[in-house]
């Protein structure tokens, strides 16, 4: 008994661990194969996330695009559309100033009118008395003469100087241009010449080549209106009209 039990015991010693070795060698693949398969999950997001990426930039740029097309779309209807209202408000504004042309036409008009119907009777008994009467005839511009110089004046405004000499005739004649130029989007100047050394004639002028004087002498002579040309002076603006009794 105390033999084979001996036996027994050495057999069993004998036997190698197989069990737990090869545990061991099992755990130890499998961690690798775990490790690789990680990282081809890892890898393959992370080309996911990349395409990902850039298919979103691709969109995002799209609605970049799209939005840039929409606002100068916009952009340029808004542009339109108030290049348009400018445009109207301009015509509205010639409108209004032909209008207010027109209105200061007819009451200097009538005014004219009225001063004459009140100095008919006064001048035909002065004329009797005094034949210098017959000279001092009242100059006015007849409404096609007026037209006709704003038709020509208000293509080149400029600054014109209106002087005219003593008297009522050219006191009135000369305050009729000064109106003329200023509806016409002239600057004017004025200046009375009280005691002239020479006597001015009815109507001089003293023009340069400018685009300015040449619109005034061609003003004039769409009207009708005889000037003459006179030597500069030194008291003479680059454009300067003399008006005389």
């Amino acid at each position: 008994m105390a033999g084979h039990r001996i036996t027994l015991i050495e057999h069993a010693a004998l036997r190698p661990p197989y069990p737990a070795g090869r545990v061991s060698r099992l755990t130890l693949g499998g961690a690798l194969l775990l490790s690789q398969i990680a990282f081809l999950v890892l890898a393959a997001l992370t080309l996911i996330a990349g395409v990902a990426v850039v298919l979103l930039d691709g969109a995002l740029e799209r609605d970049k695009d799209r939005a840039l097309a929409a606002y100068q779309s916009d952009a340029e209807i808004r542009i339109h559309s108030a290049s348009a209202d400018a445009a109207e408000a301009i015509e509205r504004a010639v409108e209004g100033r032909v209008d207010a042309l027109t209105t200061t036409e007819r009451t200097a008009m009538l005014m004219r009118e009225a001063a004459a119907l009140r100095a008919q009777t006064p001048a035909a008994d002065a004329s009797a008395a005094d034949p210098i009467v017959e000279r001092t005839v009242d100059r006015t511009l007849t409404s096609d003469q007026r037209a006709r110089m704003i038709s020509v004046l208000i293509r080149h405004p400029g600054q014109v100087t209106v002087f005219n000499g003593p008297g009522a005739e050219a006191e009135r004649y000369a305050g009729a241009l000064k109106v003329l130029f200023s509806v016409s989007g002239w600057t004017v100047e004025s200046g009375v010449v009280s005691q002239p050394r020479i006597p001015l004639p009815p109507l001089s002028v003293v023009l340069g080549t400018s685009e300015q004087d040449l619109a005034v002498r061609q003003a004039f002579e769409a009207a009708g209106a005889a000037v003459i040309d006179r030597a500069r002076g030194p008291i003479d603006r680059p454009t300067t009209i003399y008006v005389g009794s």
